[in-house]
């Protein structure tokens, strides 16, 4: 994990978040009490708890983890505010304290140092050979980027690719691609090399015509890494501005194709030509 330095949270959208104490109903010589840092899904637990011996705590996200350490460490997997609460004992004496810790995601930062990327879940996995060249990817929206993490064989070498976005989540408007029957819908393309050369696209028209107008070059819409090896693969992270396919609400929906020079797709994310291929959905 990237070390990160601590900003007011006007001035960063770095990932750490301060706890407040918030509820205790003890009535005895045991309190229980904790205060956390954030940073990305991996959360520091600090106990401040007086007169105990032992501690129980639940995470509340469902995970089912608990832990009965005095200050444990917890990987969340996704964003959003969760109730935590940590029961502390001395004999008969028992004292709960629960807060809200609040999970704002990862800060990633397309420089190649994919271990920004750690705790963030797979959003897909290809499976079998359908997929080609590319094997998996992960993506998380920030907030002004949506993130990719796309990850290949060692013959992933992407000298061009597509990537189809429904980005108003409606796949009956925007093109319908053949390639993904169970729902598409792209309102954009991006298209080219992974580098500030390519463009962005957006839909006219009717779902079955492919009809696209520029609207952006990938230097004014996206960022792009360098493609390295990763554990015997190859993988490459890169990024697109909400501001080029917005306005957006709730979930965006995507595909990434990569092609040859000549245009030849050898991979695809996730696999296409079946009747259950569809984009896949990013939370935003």
């Amino acid at each position: 994990m990237k070390k990160n330095n601590f900003y007011l949270p006007v001035l960063s959208i770095l990932m750490f978040t301060f706890s407040s104490c918030k509820k205790d109903n003890a009535g005895n010589g045991t309190k229980a009490v904790f205060s956390y840092v954030a940073d990305g899904y991996k959360v520091n637990f600090t106990n401040f708890s007086t007169n105990a011996i032992t501690y129980s705590w639940q995470f509340g996200d469902g995970s089912g983890e608990t832990s009965t350490s005095r200050s444990p460490q917890h990987i969340f997997t996704k964003k959003g505010d969760f109730l935590v609460s940590l029961t502390a004992k001395s004999g008969s004496d028992s004292s709960k304290f629960v807060d809200t810790v609040s999970i704002i995601g990862p800060n990633i930062k397309i420089d190649g140092d994919f271990s920004d990327w750690q705790y963030v879940a797979y959003s897909h996995e290809n499976t079998g050979s359908g997929g080609g060249t590319l094997l998996a990817v992960k993506a998380v929206a920030s907030p002004d980027m949506i993130n990719f993490y796309l990850e290949g064989t060692q013959d992933m070498n992407i000298a061009l690719f597509d990537m189809y976005i429904d980005a108003d989540n409606n796949p009956a408007t925007g093109f319908s691609t053949y390639l993904y029957p169970a729902g598409s819908g792209a309102d954009y393309l991006c298209e080219g090399p992974p580098d500030p050369n390519g463009a962005v696209y957006k839909h006219s028209g009717p779902p079955s015509g492919f009809s696209f107008s520029p609207v952006a070059s990938f230097a004014e819409a996206m960022n792009f890494s360098a493609i390295k090896p990763v554990a015997g693969k190859k993988a490459i992270e890169f990024s697109i501005k909400k501001s080029i396919i917005g306005p957006l609400s709730g979930f965006v929906n995507f595909c990434f194709i990569e092609l040859t020079s000549g245009y030849s797709d050898i991979g695809k994310i996730p696999e296409a030509l079946t009747p259950a291929s569809k984009f896949i959905a990013i939370p935003l």
